[in-house]
């Protein structure tokens, strides 16, 4: 009896989240309000996906929304089991690899998803976040479209990490920087851990070569003047993990470096030249990446971007 006991506790989890994704979805008949687009590296996130699922299925709003988990990044003759992801309803879509040079995996693997998605508003979360309030966050992203947004965002705080002053530091610099891009340089801060873009405007701009990485939506929103939202209430918060985030001031020097060169190239969007090669795109968040054994690692060739 005890050797049967965990299946009995997956077997009633399973049922509990079933349902409360038939709640969230709503009538299959129906076009929902909205689709949540999570992207998951196979490698690290399959089992930690499911919190931030978990979190999503809490909503308790008047709206409708599906879930969609793009897995990728797993040998293409040793597929991860995603029964899991179908037994509850969470809509899936699944490729081996979505690298493209020169082109964060994130934005790829968002692309992927929103491609599926059958909503027109489209919402971006990470496998590792947290939503500690996913009915006011959801609720307000629908709202901001209903009223003529076509991308919205709000605070990303973090969890998971590490309590030495050189990490205490770097997240102080991080919302201070960002403030000052949002409030003086007028660029929106949009990231991939917490934003929400119209569907096909999304699509057109990465089909156009705009989006090398989540830092250049802003920008390009921005030289496009489209109407983009912002709120910063504390209940709108999303939590993104800080688990890779390394202890050290000398860490932090080499990621100030990094993030300063890194800003000082977008800007180049804004006058309508290239976006920056982003050769350290993985290296404050290392991804732990399947590679075939004629992959080359060290592409980094970039399209050329046309003026937005």
């Amino acid at each position: 009896m005890s050797n049967q006991a965990p299946y009995v506790v997956m077997m009633h989890t399973q049922d509990r989240n079933a349902a409360a994704m038939r709640r969230l979805r709503g009538e299959l008949s129906h076009r929902p309000d909205g689709s949540i687009i999570i992207p998951v590296n196979a490698q690290t996130d399959l089992e930690r996906v499911w919190m931030v699922i978990n979190d999503l299925l809490g909503y308790h709003g008047r709206h409708t929304f599906e879930i969609i988990v793009m897995v990728n990044n797993y040998p293409p003759d040793d597929p991860p089991s995603l029964a899991a992801f179908h037994a509850v309803g969470v809509g899936v879509v699944s490729q081996p690899d979505v690298r493209l040079p020169g082109i964060r995996v994130a934005v790829t693997a968002r692309v992927h998803g929103a491609r599926a998605a059958t909503a027109p508003l489209t919402i971006h979360i990470d496998a590792d976040c947290r939503v500690p309030d996913p009915t006011a966050l959801l609720d307000w992203y629908v709202d901001q479209f209903a009223a003529g947004a076509r991308a919205a965002y709000t605070p990303v705080h973090f969890c998971d990490l590490h309590d030495d002053a050189a990490t205490q530091a770097r997240v102080a610099i991080h919302h201070l920087t960002r403030w000052f891009k949002r409030q003086v340089m007028g660029i929106p801060t949009i990231r991939g851990s917490n934003f929400a873009i119209d569907r096909d405007l999304f699509i057109e701009l990465f089909d156009a070569g705009y989006l090398p990485a989540d830092f250049s939506i802003g920008p390009v929103l921005r030289a496009r003047r489209t109407p983009v939202v912002y709120s910063g209430a504390p209940r709108l918060a999303v939590l993104t993990s800080g688990r890779y985030f390394e202890r050290g001031w000398g860490e932090l020097a080499r990621y100030l470096i990094y993030r300063l060169r890194y800003n000082l190239q977008m800007l180049r969007v804004r006058a309508g030249m290239s976006n920056p090669d982003d050769r350290q795109a993985n290296t404050d968040r290392p991804y732990h990446i399947y590679r075939a054994r004629n992959a080359d690692t060290h592409d980094q060739t970039m399209k050329e971007r046309r003026v937005p």
